[in-house]
């Protein structure tokens, strides 16, 4: 019995052994995509309606194999109410994807009780950008560039919170004191507001979106409302012949400390917000192969003709998943910058509610 010992020893080490070897792995079960779905951030009027209505055929054609791509429209305009839907309720099988409009985004940055959803947890898979446009009186133009301080100006809005507050933040960088006057939330609206000495500044999301709007903006220009600045370097904007400079390029020449200050900070993240056109995203633990498949087949659809024709001709700037990095890293800013955003917002939302 003990000559035996050893070798029982060496049987258990042995076995230990062999139980410390890595099991043999099975092979993957290969995923695909069934049944894609696109959640739409608005209705059929809203830019991610529109934007529905060109995707999907194309999204079919890149993912082949007979595939139909439904869509799913939601109520509103801001995509708020798809991005919650999104966050709380879709499961990440890779089944559907978000289009959602910046609007949403800047909703979040202002801390929007409504919002419940983190937009930083999200896969991009393309972008469209826009350079949204800044325009107002002669005078105040002549004012940016003597730096005049504390100087009220008003400025149209949709909502106190809404997709215009990257300009309203722009004016305190300058060191005038803005005043919102909400309700003006479409174009014809905002220049007839401008034009009847009711605001002092205009936003226009889509300088280039149609005819009808880049007529409008030639003819404010020759009337004495020239562009001040774009929000972003997204897409160039020429104007009446004149380029047209991005907010920074005139704060770096104007009032260059401001951009040292975390509300700069939170005004890039703002900026970045509010050219975004439309996003199309997945949720954060999709499968890595539902993934791939996705943004293939999302490559191929922006490549479309139909799609780069309308891109070309309406001043966006369209950016596979790769390309979509560094504007999603600006669009989601720092923690920093956004609580001086949302105590800067409550210091002045009461007067702003109160007129």
């Amino acid at each position: 019995m003990l000559a035996a010992l050893p070798f029982a020893a060496a049987a258990l080490a042995g076995r230990a052994r062999a139980s410390e070897l890595p099991p043999k792995r099975l092979p993957a079960q290969a995923q695909s995509v069934t049944s894609p779905q696109l959640l739409l951030g608005g209705d059929r009027g809203s830019p991610a309606g529109r934007w529905g209505n060109l995707l999907a055929p194309e999204l079919e054609r890149a993912f082949g194999h007979g595939q139909v791509v439904s869509t799913r429209m939601t109520v509103g305009q801001d995509g708020v109410t798809a991005a919650n839907l999104f966050d709380t309720q879709t499961p990440p099988d890779g089944t559907t994807a978000l289009a959602v409009p910046g609007a949403a985004l800047v909703a979040a940055l202002s801390g929007a009780p409504r919002i419940h959803f983190d937009y930083t947890r999200w896969l991009p898979l393309f972008f469209s950008l826009l350079s949204p446009v800044v325009i107002g009186r002669a005078q105040l133009h002549h004012n940016l560039e003597n730096f005049m301080r504390d100087r009220p100006v008003r400025i149209a809005v949709s909502t106190l919170t809404g997709i215009e507050l990257p300009t309203v933040l722009g004016m305190t960088l300058f060191g005038l004191r803005p005043i919102p006057v909400p309700g003006l939330a479409s174009v014809t609206d905002a220049i007839t507001a401008l034009r009847d000495n009711q605001v002092d500044v205009i936003q226009i999301l889509y300088p280039q979106g149609s005819a009808e709007t880049r007529t409008a903006i030639e003819a404010l220009s020759h009337d004495g409302y020239p562009a001040l600045f774009t929000l972003t370097d997204s897409v160039a904007l020429d104007i009446g012949g004149q380029h047209v400079p991005c907010m920074h390029d005139v704060l770096l020449r104007e009032n260059h400390s401001a951009l040292s200050t975390l509300l700069y900070g939170a005004w890039t993240a703002l900026a970045g917000a509010a050219s975004l056109d439309i996003g199309l995203v997945l949720p954060m633990l999709t499968p890595p192969p539902l993934v791939a498949e996705w943004r293939h087949a999302t490559d191929i659809a922006i490549d479309g003709a139909d799609i780069r024709t309308m891109a070309g001709s309406t001043g966006r700037r369209l950016l596979d998943a790769e390309a979509c990095t560094a504007s999603y890293r600006q669009m989601a800013g720092d923690v920093t910058s956004i609580m001086a955003l949302r105590r800067w917002l409550s210091t002045h939302l009461p007067d702003w509610r109160m007129g």
